[in-house]
């Protein structure tokens, strides 16, 4: 697998994924999707509201489950759960081990078949990478990917055991995996003033994340609750060139669990086009 291969499917992944949750889409006649059209959001130029973001947990809650259901053009098309499993020591690190998986249901499968296993170790005092593990089976691309991520030394340490791929690329001061960021903005302190920055990395290139809070509202969705909410708005940028092959909202709980509840994305790319991810339970 050469690298460009690893990047444009796995940066695709890290969109599709990472900022699972939420936005505003008004979608009607679609079951789930139309409960959408019950949210009023308050933009942060309605200088008349006071707005208030609530401070996240300082720890993740472990045997958290989350289970999302995935649209595509107005139609379910398949099921995320992401979990946080146990609290490990790994490299002498205690460390959140995360888990997720990614399955296309019968009538997606006929046309692209998705089966992801992913697996995250995050440190839970430094929230750094130590290790992420992703097996992939989408459509005729698969791959198994390891890396292990050498903070003394500042590299990555990259193997695809599919096909015997075995690299090494550096890393800057801090970085997170594209699956821990999932719960990294989780556990971040954020503010309406300004963007929340942190480095997402992805085997050989390190995106800085810019997360903007840009509205506030109530979320309903019915089975799982009613929710205070607030949207953001990630943009990912390499260098000094910023990511335009697509763009996402994402809404989260505004409360200390900060629970991603539902996510918009936009590719610009032929047939994938919207893309949106709806909690369904929590465990």
């Amino acid at each position: 697998m050469n690298g460009s291969k690893i990047r444009n499917s796995k940066f695709e992944t890290l969109i599709l994924k990472f900022i699972v949750i939420l936005t505003a889409f008004t979608m009607a006649g679609c079951g789930t999707l139309a409960r959408y059209k019950q949210i009023e959001t308050v933009t942060l130029e309605d200088k008349e509201v006071e707005i208030e973001l609530k401070e996240a947990k300082p720890e993740l809650r472990i045997g958290e489950k989350l289970t999302y259901e995935i649209y595509w053009m107005k139609m379910p098309v398949g099921i995320v759960v992401t979990e946080i499993k146990e609290m490990v020591e790994l490299n002498g690190r205690q460390a959140y081990r995360l888990v997720g998986s990614a399955r296309s249901n019968k009538w997606l499968n006929f046309l692209f078949k998705v089966d992801d296993y992913m697996e995250s170790f995050l440190d839970k005092e430094t929230l750094l990478s130590i290790r992420h593990t992703a097996v992939r089976k989408e459509g005729k691309y698969s791959a198994y990917l390891v890396l292990d991520y050498d903070w003394d030394n500042k590299i990555v340490k990259f193997q695809n055991l599919k096909d015997g791929t075995n690299k090494t690329f550096p890393l800057p001061t801090e970085a997170v995996d594209e699956f821990s960021a999932f719960y990294c903005f989780r556990l971040k302190e954020i503010t309406t003033e300004k963007p929340l920055e942190f480095t997402v990395n992805q085997v050989e290139k390190n995106w800085l994340l810019k997360i903007a809070i840009t509205s506030f509202g109530k979320m309903n969705l019915p089975g799982v609750g009613v929710f205070d909410a607030f949207m953001a708005e990630p943009v990912p940028q390499l260098g000094e060139k910023t990511f335009d092959k697509g763009s996402a909202w994402v809404w989260l709980s505004n409360d200390e669990n900060r629970i991603p509840l539902m996510m918009k994305v936009h590719m610009n790319i032929p047939v994938v086009g919207t893309v949106v991810a709806v909690l369904q339970k929590i465990e």
